[in-house]
């Protein structure tokens, strides 16, 4: 079937000459049905990225089953902790890598994304332990955490079900991004955007009162990104117990 680019050329024109209805929202609506392909919302968002590092190393190494069963373990239970948060908005796959986006209005909304990045290091550590009684090969991830005041809208065909959110802004791309260089070259396996970092550690040194929180962290001054190592402790223990 050719493509009949004279409707192409139409369908394109349309878009292009409609005047989308962009609002500003408090929080990101859960039901797509409030969004059309004539609209668009601003609002406050987050995004949480999770990669494996090396995987082609592993791809390479390991026959296609073992391959298998590492990723689907791992994008398994990944997704499993970002689906905990009454937040979330969509979760995805991509290759290697795991994503969550969020809806975060408010600052102990952005202090739950802290405490998925931790969750998300310590089911590392359980997986990890989990292929070494396999010898399988133990995996390192990156995670990156980053928030914005975003734009999103509904793109794809209409009539054909091919369709999707997509997300606008800094968020998203900024946590792709430092996703992309934790745990490398001596970085800690956690980095969060500095607007992330002030939203969430005022919270998190009143939880930990008493405690230096900040020495937790290390901070790139030439990319602005917050670098922690950080784990769950009851989940650490029960994995030391368990497994």
């Amino acid at each position: 079937m050719a493509y009949d680019y004279i409707e192409g050329k139409k369908r394109a024109q349309n878009i292009l000459d409609n005047n989308a209805d962009i609002k500003e929202s408090t929080t990101i609506p859960k039901d797509d049905s409030n969004f059309t392909y004539d609209n668009g919302v601003r609002s406050w968002i987050g995004s949480i990225f999770i990669d494996i590092i090396g995987s082609t190393e592993i791809i390479k190494k390991q026959n296609d089953i073992v391959v298998a069963k590492i990723l689907r373990s791992f994008t398994s239970e990944v997704i499993a902790v970002l689906n905990t948060s009454d937040n979330v908005r969509q979760i995805g796959v991509r290759g290697d890598c795991v994503y969550g986006i969020y809806s975060t209005p408010y600052q102990p909304d952005i202090y739950d994304l802290f405490n998925l990045s931790a969750m998300l290091c310590t089911l590392v550590d359980m997986l990890n332990k989990l292929y070494f009684k396999k010898t399988y090969p133990t995996i390192k991830v990156g995670i990156g955490v980053a928030v914005g005041k975003d734009l999103i809208i509904k793109a794809g065909q209409k009539g054909t079900r091919i369709n999707d959110r997509i997300w606008i802004g800094d968020a998203v791309v900024d946590a792709c991004n430092i996703a992309n260089k934790s745990g490398r070259n001596g970085k800690q396996n956690v980095g969060f955007s500095s607007l992330a970092y002030d939203n969430f550690i005022e919270q998190l040194e009143k939880v930990h009162e008493g405690t230096n929180v900040k020495n937790w962290f290390s901070y790139d001054m030439y990319s602005g990104i917050y670098y922690a190592s950080l784990r769950v402790k009851e989940f650490e223990d029960w994995i030391d117990n368990n497994i």
